[in-house]
């Protein structure tokens, strides 16, 4: 039994993340982040912005604030 198997990727992106660097202090420590803002839509579908920590150590309390910094993130786009 024959299998055609074929892969195909544009040359061009479909879309591009902008990565931007945060950080939260919190019970006097800081815990580090990434805030990735994607450019473009897909079929009309705007993508969302999301929250990557450096470290898996980062606190429950800290990780639960993503939407908070999301939030945040976005007002600052509004005022500049």
């Amino acid at each position: 039994m024959n299998q055609v198997n074929r892969i195909e990727i544009s040359k061009s992106p479909s879309f591009v993340e902008n990565w931007h660097s945060g950080s939260i202090e919190y019970n006097g420590k800081k815990y580090e982040f990434w805030l990735i803002n994607p450019v473009g839509t897909d079929d009309s579908n705007e993508y969302a912005c999301e929250v990557r920590w450096w470290f898996k150590s980062v606190p429950r309390e800290v990780r639960m604030m993503h939407t908070y910094i999301i939030e945040s993130f976005l007002q600052t786009l509004k005022i500049n």
